[in-house]
């Protein structure tokens, strides 16, 4: 398989790329003064973590240009849909039916519903083997969500599972507006021309890496693990900042009484 940086090069001698790639900037040569600025593309062929194979720098340029950044750039990981799904939307799908998918368990154990939930649990957790089960058995789907074994879900696991406790898995359009409506997660302009199948980022799980561990040139691809291969465009570039700070800024308020339904009847009054 071609090195990434192999693949923006014949990307960018080809006919399709030669007239760019929408939403993204793409450096034709590199000048001896280049340097990394937010909104840079790098991609790390040699990790195997989907959250940590391609990111885009968020650092921002005036901390970049006046070196406040103690040699250390912030990305946000950009990733595809599957991983979405399976580390995220789906997990939080069966948190909601938790109690569905423990009952499913007791039952399949022989564990007595009538105990306390923490007693089933226990028991539980004595009694089965996940191990010993096929890795698509829902057993072992339902065993490794309820004790936090794994932090991911596969699509068809999850499928499997939901069908298994008798609630139908959640459908493919609602998947779909939740990726496009969720405050932390921003649909991407297509890299397939430069070898990216990933086009979300998501902000959540930011990550540092040091500066001389991304290279900007052919030269430095060999010694360092990542490489830049081009700049998300404006304004794709500044609704990704917008959005981190509104992640990371956003006040959570508790849940109390309001007088909201009485305030509403009162402004409508008899019919």
């Amino acid at each position: 398989m071609p090195h990434s940086g192999m693949v923006v090069e014949q990307a960018l001698v080809s006919s399709n790329v030669q007239g760019g790639v929408p939403g993204w900037l793409l450096d034709t040569a590199v000048g001896p003064d280049a340097k990394l600025r937010q909104g840079d593309l790098i991609v790390f062929e040699g990790s195997e973590n989907p959250l940590r194979k391609v990111g885009i720098i968020v650092t921002a340029d005036c901390d970049l240009e006046q070196r406040k950044h103690a040699r250390l750039v912030t990305l946000v990981p950009v990733v595809d849909a599957r991983t979405i799904l399976e580390r995220y939307l789906l997990l939080e799908d069966c948190e909601r039916k938790r109690e569905p998918i423990e009952s499913y368990l007791f039952k399949a154990y022989s564990i007595d519903l009538r105990q306390e939930r923490a007693t089933k649990l226990t028991i539980l957790r004595q009694t089965c083997a996940p191990s010993d089960l096929d890795g698509k058995d829902s057993r072992k789907v339902a065993v490794d969500f309820v004790f936090g074994s794994s932090d991911f879900i596969a699509v068809d696991g999850y499928a499997k599972l939901m069908r298994d406790i008798g609630s139908g898995p959640k459908g493919k359009n609602a998947l779909r507006d939740q990726i496009r409506s969720r405050g932390d997660l921003l649909m991407l302009p297509s890299i397939k021309k430069l070898g990216v199948a990933g086009h979300i980022a998501w902000l959540r799980h930011i990550w540092q890496v040091g500066l001389d561990d991304i290279a900007l040139r052919t030269s430095e691809v060999s010694t360092r693990p990542g490489e830049r291969l081009g700049r998300l465009d404006s304004p794709f570039r500044y609704r990704l900042t917008q959005l981190m700070a509104q992640v990371f800024s956003d006040i959570g308020l508790p849940n109390i009484p309001d007088e909201m339904d009485e305030a509403i009847e009162e402004a409508y009054g008899e019919p």
